[in-house]
C-alpha cells in the first residue's frame, strides 16, 4: 500500500515517544522508506539508536553532527518526504509550529516541507483543553 512512499517520521520530547516504533515498523512493513528527525528532547525517551535500527535510515536530531561531520539539511528532508508525520507532537512542538519558532531540526524541516504533514498531538488531557493549545492546534 505504502510501496516507494518516502515518510519522514517527526518525534518530539514526549512519553508517548515509544509509540513511535510502533509507527515506523507498521509504515515499514507496508512497503514504506522512512526516514526519522526527532528533537533533542526525544532521546530522553526513545534511542535515536532504536529509531534507526526500525528504520533502516540514520536519524537525524541536529543540523550538523560533529561526529561524522555530516550536514543534515532541512530542505533535503523536507523535499524528500511524500509525507511527514509528527507524532508525538507535544504541546511545546505545537506551540513553536504555530508561532514558526524554528529552533531544532524538526522544526526547520516542518517548516521547508512541501509535502502534506499529519500531527498527532500527545500531552495530558489538560493541556490539551488549554486555551493555549486549543488555539495553536486551530492555527495548524
Amino acid at each position: 500500500m505504502l510501496k516507494g512512499k518516502n515518510i519522514l517520521l517527526g518525534i518530539s520530547g514526549g512519553i508517548a515517544a515509544y509509540k513511535s516504533a510502533v509507527i515506523v515498523r507498521l509504515l515499514i512493513k507496508e512497503g514504506a522508506e522512512v526516514k526519522v528527525v526527532m528533537t533533542p528532547a526525544a532521546r530522553d525517551f526513545i534511542t535515536p539508536l532504536t529509531m534507526a535500527t526500525l528504520s533502516r535510515n540514520p536519524v537525524v536530531i541536529e543540523s550538523f553532527d560533529p561526529e561524522s561531520g555530516r550536514w543534515n539539511s532541512h530542505i533535503d528532508l523536507g523535499t524528500w518526504a511524500d509525507l511527514f508525520i509528527i507524532a508525538p507532537a507535544t504541546a511545546n512542538t505545537l506551540a513553536k509550529m504555530a508561532g514558526g519558532i524554528a529552533d531544532n531540526l524538526l522544526l526547520t524541516t516542518y517548516l521547508s516541507a512541501r509535502c502534506p504533514v499529519f500531527i498527532a498531538p500527545a500531552m495530558d488531557i489538560d493541556m490539551y483543553k488549554h486555551v493555549a493549545t486549543t488555539e495553536n492546534i486551530r492555527r495548524l
